[in-house]
């Protein structure tokens, strides 16, 4: 895993987060802004059981924006995945093409004082992602469907 402190990200603005995955297995955490001292104010990206993507918000003590993706990720197959928060809520794309959105639970209050993790959940300690991933990229803002799109098709 990568630790890569505090301070990435924080309150209630918009954001976009990138990346190519390559998963080799299911049930695991790919990302997260969480650890012991911190639950509230936070988010978890994993893939679930059945190959799914799920991405989870929380702040003030409940459960804010999340979406799991339509279709499961194969095994072995490089997936282009952006998360965005915007209006009021999120949305997650995938090789380019919006998934899911879900403007019900409101934006999640991100806490500048955790932790961010990529590659396993350093609160609990019982989900490391099995995989690659290339080409992490957070940004501060919300990033357009068309932004999205060509930064999909761009291979390095």
């Amino acid at each position: 895993y990568i630790d890569f402190g505090t301070g990435m990200l924080s309150g209630d603005g918009e954001f976009s987060i990138m990346m190519w995955i390559n998963k080799t297995d299911n049930s695991s955490r790919i990302l997260q802004k969480r650890d012991a001292n911190c639950y509230n104010g936070e988010y978890m990206l994993d893939i679930l059981s059945d190959g799914k993507i799920k991405f989870n918000t929380y702040s003030n003590n409940s459960y804010k924006w999340g979406v799991t993706s339509s279709f499961a990720i194969n095994d072995g197959i490089w997936t282009h995945l952006a998360i965005v928060q915007k209006d009021n809520g999120g949305q997650m794309y995938l090789n380019g093409t919006l998934d899911q959105t879900d403007n019900t639970g409101g934006k999640v209050n991100l806490l500048s004082i955790c932790k961010t993790y990529i590659g396993g959940d350093l609160r609990d300690y019982n989900s490391y992602y099995s995989g690659k991933v290339d080409d992490l990229r957070i940004y501060s803002r919300a990033l357009s469907a068309s932004e999205i799109q060509t930064l999909s098709t761009i291979i390095d």
